[in-house]
């Protein structure tokens, strides 16, 4: 008898504890807590779900508390990331990358929690199915060259409509609330790059030969001056020589003996010539 009673009473004790241990539950920071109770939020008198702060709580030992992160999060349009062709509006094949920031709406949690079965999976769909609706709506103006150009010129804009696209439905259909769209990549499609390359790479051939032959012309002008500077020097040179050696012929003139002076450099010039060519005018014969 001693020992049932023993037996009842450490597993009344066990109990006990197992319904005090199942009675508290704890939320951390940064996250919120609800309660499900057979499997449906438990409700305030209002018919709002009951949320729990951060901190220590208590519940009934049948029901089971949930903790939902409120701290900011961010998805890729594809699941483990990577890139997708949307059309922009001209037909062209675009390659985009973007991610979404959000986070859970508090006073949406359920929502979050009863409206979907993976909210999150869901807002990824509509994620992709609004990046695609919005740049086919992108119209490029008359500044723009092309959809690809209004697309990264203007690639601001297009965030903050995408933005502004997803803002309201996420809220409202998955307790989930938007803060921003990063489109990371707009690329133009394979083709499209190889021809831009192909085009870069000719624009820096070309530049590359106008840089050359600018250097090679501003060389050979800098050869031409200074060949017309040496040019002048001697000419300036030659002009001097020739002005002294006209004073000194003045000077000789002046003073009579010029005549004497050009006899004599005359036969000195004779002197030193191997072979003398006389220029004689024959005479005319007289009839």
């Amino acid at each position: 008898m001693t020992s049932l009673l023993f037996g009842l009473g450490a597993g009344a004790a066990l109990v006990a504890l197992y319904s005090f241990w199942r009675s508290a539950f704890r939320i951390e920071n940064g996250n919120v807590g609800v309660l499900v109770r057979f499997g449906r939020l438990v409700r305030d008198a209002t018919g709002r779900v009951t949320t729990f702060p951060p901190g220590l709580h208590a519940k009934a030992p049948w029901v089971r508390a949930t903790e939902i992160s409120l701290a900011e999060r961010s998805m890729s349009l594809e699941e483990h990331g990577g890139v997708i062709e949307v059309l922009a509006p001209d037909g062209t094949r675009i390659r985009v990358n973007a991610r979404l920031r959000f986070h859970v709406a508090q006073d949406r949690v359920a929502a979050f929690l009863a409206e979907s079965k993976d909210a999150v999976e869901e807002l990824r769909g509509l994620f992709r199915v609004t990046v695609r609706e919005q740049i086919a709506r992108f119209e490029p103006t008359s500044a723009d060259l092309s959809a690809y150009t209004a697309l990264r010129s203007r690639m601001n804009e297009l965030q903050q409509r995408t933005l502004e696209a997803l803002q309201e439905s996420a809220l409202h259909e998955y307790g989930i609330a938007v803060i921003a769209v990063d489109y990371l990549q707009i690329d133009p499609p394979e083709e499209l790059v190889d021809a831009l390359n192909a085009v870069i790479t000719a624009e820096s051939e070309a530049n590359a030969l106008v840089a050359r032959t600018a250097l090679q012309c501003l060389q050979r002008s800098l050869a031409a001056a200074q060949a017309v500077e040496i040019a002048n020097a001697h000419a300036l040179a030659v002009e001097d020589e020739i002005r002294t050696v006209g004073h000194e012929l003045i000077s000789l003139a002046e003073r009579g003996v010029l005549r004497d002076y050009v006899d004599r450099r005359r036969a000195e010039v004779l002197g030193h010539s191997r072979r003398v060519y006389l220029n004689h005018q024959p005479t005319r014969s007289q009839s």
